[in-house]
């Protein structure tokens, strides 16, 4: 029987493995044929040459491009193969490595020495059905506290294997010195903490790079660039996995470990260029990347990287990977570490690896804990409210956790405005100094606005509403984003719209709804959309959205004055796809004028607005409504105009 098996994983590997070349290129345009051509590129770029994993096939069509190609030796695969043979039948399989049998009881062990704060659960299965193990570490396993989110992912190339046993030693480490050494006793007690140490299980046990699919799991994510749909539609299991998990969670800050290269690489990772391309955070993900190389000697000293650290774009483009993803699409702050020049490293190096990125490791966790840090809670009830927070230059903002109110914002040490914004609230900005330790605390307290708000919970709240297009919008119940009720699309044909629209006189604000699309995907190749939902403000397109996508908060600033508001559902002569079908719910309009002196906004001016500006000078909150005087200082002089506008 176990011969059979090992003559299954042998055809297995012929089957679904490909073989790794080299291809030689003159410029920068060579390379981006490559990814045209949907070649699979490795780590390895010079202005010369890339390594990269080819069928016969692939090969053919290279060298029909005029590419020479020439095969090298797969040393990971050649070594995964040597160790397993030599470890057949005995006691200790892979050596140091634990496959996956050890590595499950490896988990189960910690969770059964430490369960005070140790958990471990699936996020999901394998192709083959493996658990997709994430380990979880912190003080009180059984609350949502105040601290932020951190996670740890190894191994999501099935053989680039250090780093699936560095989570191991990781966390070992933090469970063993927990209550013993300061460090770790501060992250355990201060952050939540997830470690999963295979993302491709299935690779690691088949000696393969791709999961058992064959796909190369960092470049199944969606792409800013490419594939602007952010979907789980037609991933692969493992990578639908981490998604939905990111989704439930609000992880300020991860890595994920890779091994074949020594350096630690930050977005963007994309367009394929060979030029550099900063993200909004740029300087804060440099200073991320350098916390990690400075504490790794061999990285930092690297000739090929200038302190150990590159951007991915200029080191070498990637289509679909995790890191661009997660700071898009989820807000959270990754990089990618190459930890070992060598993908599969001889067993017995593991331990002196892992000592060359402990420290990193340790120190890259601890960055979690810098920038800064708050609550956002209603100024009348102290309750927590889910709300964005926007750094003045910065144009990535970042949500708060919804339950507690709390968020976590990276920064780089110096002076910032910092905008707390919520849906029906009245927006906050203060100045904030950011030092180089602990993060720095700002607190948030909101104020109601007075909106006008259409949520069709009683048919239409507005009465001028106008239909267009081949078919009406309809109010319908069963599918809404808040309450029961939201407004569909009406049944349309192909070459047909259904559109509904408005007109109104709006002040300066946002104007912000939900909306949830059934219907065919962006073009793959074009990245145009054939089926969509189209929002517009004076008959200008400000955004559209297409594919399976569920509900979505959606905001656009409006100026002063007379507006049209529309929104089309539109299908071409093509393809039918999902319902066919547009939802939107809960629009907000920017509120109409302001009486002078209606600081809260309920078309009154009365002592319940004296109370309120009162509030704002005892927090030391600025707001322009409130400055009665208009001296750019809220304080009695504002009280005492107030007053006086009531009594006359």
């Amino acid at each position: 029987m176990k011969n059979f098996r090992f003559i299954l994983l042998i055809i297995f590997t012929l089957i679904f493995s490909k073989e790794t070349v080299v291809i030689e290129i003159n410029s920068m345009s060579d390379y981006k044929l490559l990814v045209q051509l949907g070649i699979e590129l490795d780590h390895h770029r010079t202005a010369t040459e890339v390594h990269a994993y080819t069928t016969p096939s692939e090969i053919d069509i290279l060298q029909k491009n005029g590419f020479h190609v020439h095969s090298i030796a797969n040393e990971a695969h050649d070594y995964y193969m040597l160790l397993k043979e030599e470890t057949r039948g005995s006691d200790d399989p892979l050596r140091e490595y634990h496959n996956y049998e050890e590595l499950t009881n490896f988990l189960q062990d910690i969770v059964s020495n430490y369960p005070g704060i140790a958990s471990l659960e699936s996020i999901g299965q394998s192709v083959q059905g493996r658990e997709l193990w994430v380990m979880r570490i912190t003080d009180n396993l059984d609350e949502d506290e105040l601290e932020p989110e951190f996670k740890y992912v190894a191994n999501m190339h099935g053989d680039e294997t250090p780093g699936r046993e560095f989570s191991l030693f990781l966390i070992e480490w933090l469970c063993e010195n927990y209550g013993n050494n300061d460090r770790a006793t501060f992250l355990v007690n201060n952050t939540d903490i997830y470690i999963m140490p295979s993302m491709n299980p299935d690779g690691f046990e088949l000696g393969i790079r791709n999961n058992a699919n064959g796909v190369d799991l960092n470049r199944d994510f969606p792409d800013q660039f490419n594939d602007v749909s952010n979907t789980m539609f037609g991933r692969q299991p493992e990578t639908r996995a981490i998604m939905s998990w990111s989704d439930n969670h609000n992880f300020t800050l991860s890595a994920n470990m890779h091994s074949g290269a020594l350096v630690a690489n930050y977005p963007f990772d994309g367009p394929v260029s060979g030029v550099y391309s900063a993200c909004p955070d740029d300087e804060i993900f440099i200073d991320l990347a350098l916390a990690y190389s400075t504490n790794h000697t061999d990285m930092y000293n690297s000739s090929n990287y200038s302190q150990g650290i590159t951007n991915g774009a200029y080191w070498y483009a990637v289509d679909g990977g995790m890191q661009d993803w997660n700071y898009i699409w989820e807000q959270n702050f990754e990089i990618t570490l190459e930890q070992s020049n060598t993908k599969w490293p001889n067993s017995n190096a593991i331990p002196g690896l892992w000592n060359e990125n402990k420290e990193s490791m340790i120190v890259f966790m601890e960055q979690v804990h810098k920038g800064a840090k708050g609550l956002v809670l209603d100024a009348n009830t102290g309750l927590p409210i889910h709300a964005m927070l926007t750094i003045e230059g910065i144009q990535e903002p970042i949500s708060n956790h919804g339950n507690n109110g709390d968020f976590y914002r990276l920064l780089s040490p110096g002076s910032y405005e910092i905008t707390a914004s919520s849906f029906g609230y009245q927006s906050l900005t203060q100045s904030i100094i950011v030092g180089q330790n602990d993060a720095t605390e700002v607190n948030f307290s909101l104020y109601p606005e007075t909106f006008i708000i259409e949520n069709f919970e009683e048919d239409f709240v507005l009465e001028n509403w106008v239909d267009g297009g081949n078919n009406n919008w309809n109010v319908i119940n069963g599918q809404s984003a808040d309450g029961v009720y939201s407004l569909k699309s009406g049944d349309i044909s192909s070459n047909q719209l259904s559109s509904i629209e408005i007109e109104l006189d709006c002040e300066n604000g946002p104007i912000s709804f939900y909306q949830k699309v059934s219907c065919e995907h962006f073009g793959a190749q074009t990245g145009n959309p054939y089926d969509y939902l189209a929002f517009y403000i004076d008959n200008v397109e400000q955004k559209k959205w297409a594919g399976e996508l569920e509900w979505s908060y959606e905001s656009f600033d409006v100026s002063a004055g007379n507006h049209t508001f529309k929104w089309d559902f539109i299908k071409d002569g093509g393809v039918t796809s999902g319902l066919d079908c547009a939802w939107i719910d809960h629009i907000t309009f920017p509120k109409s004028a302001q009486l002078f002196g209606d600081i809260n906004n309920d078309n009154d001016i009365n002592v319940l607005d004296v109370i309120v500006l009162i509030n704002y000078i005892l927090d030391d909150a600025y707001n322009s409504s409130a400055d009665i005087n208009s001296d750019q200082v809220l304080n009695v002089l504002d009280i005492v105009e107030l007053i006086n506008i009531i009594l006359d």
